[in-house]
């Protein structure tokens, strides 16, 4: 009786470990082989994820799109692990994220693409006819306010202080031979400031939200493509077969062709 009794127990022991060593494969296994991707989204770029979608899918993987209401909102999703991926900002601002918050996100290759700035105005037709006192808005995040000063710059319109580390702001303004007014405010803001001020430095994503020819810039930034835009995960997953595939159906013909035709040129393909 008891060596029945005995046997039993060892037979449920054997049982639970073979049980839990099952689920322990099970887990490990999903994570490697993951085929439904959870992915957070802005507005924007939920309609690039949307368009690979297809391409997505004939490589034997599903995306579950979560809409989220701002750029940081997106990162902080990927790193705290509420999602597997995002998209929706550029690689210096992920960058910046991660020494802020010790964040641990990387930019999966192939990027997608890239978009741009521009000074544009409503009152003027050239530089040259930017005034004395002239009054410009410019994004006041820093990563932003830093790209768009360096585009006024090399506009001409002021100099900036080559002993400054970093990023720049207004303070490091060193010459402003028109004493041009610079306003900060929050870029989504920007485009309509240009009704009430003599210029704005604006994606070309707002002004084409605005329904405004993104085109008509009086300069544009020359670094675009420092600044790429594609899926970003944690450090470790970058080369994840479910990353790859995302990664590359993002920059497929068909994705590709979609997103010209939404967004009308307001994003560039990424050439590696």
């Amino acid at each position: 009786m008891k060596r029945n009794f005995y046997l039993s127990k060892i037979i449920i022991t054997v049982v639970m470990m073979l049980g839990l060593l099952a689920c322990g494969s099970k887990k490990q296994e999903s994570a490697e082989d993951k085929k439904e991707v959870t992915v957070a989204v802005t507005e924007i770029s939920e309609v690039s994820l949307k368009a690979a979608e297809n391409e997505f899918q004939k490589r034997g993987f599903k995306e579950k799109l979560i809409l989220v209401d701002s750029n940081v909102s997106v990162l902080k999703s990927v790193n705290d692990g509420s999602v597997d991926a995002a998209m929706a900002v550029h690689k210096p601002f992920m960058e910046k994220f991660n020494k802020e918050n010790n964040g641990d996100l990387v930019m999966v290759q192939p990027y997608t693409y890239y978009t741009g700035i521009g000074l544009y105005s409503q009152k003027y037709k050239s530089l040259d006819e930017i005034p004395q006192k002239a009054r410009i808005s410019i994004m006041n995040d820093a990563m932003n306010m830093d790209k768009g000063l360096r585009m006024l710059e090399d506009a001409g319109l002021i100099t900036l202080d080559k002993s400054k580390s970093g990023q720049y702001t207004i303070l490091d303004i060193k010459e402003n031979p028109k004493n041009i007014e610079i306003i900060e405010m929050d870029q989504a803001q920007t485009v309509k400031s240009l009704e009430e001020l003599d210029g704005a430095v604006v994606f070309f994503t707002h002004m084409r939200n605005a329904g405004k020819d993104r085109t008509a810039y009086l300069f544009r930034d020359q670094d675009a493509k420092d600044y790429p835009i594609a899926l970003v995960v944690k450090k470790g997953n970058e080369n994840a077969p479910w990353a790859k595939a995302l990664a590359e159906s993002l920059r497929s013909e068909e994705a590709t062709k979609v997103i010209n035709e939404h967004f009308g040129g307001v994003f560039t393909v990424y050439e590696d």
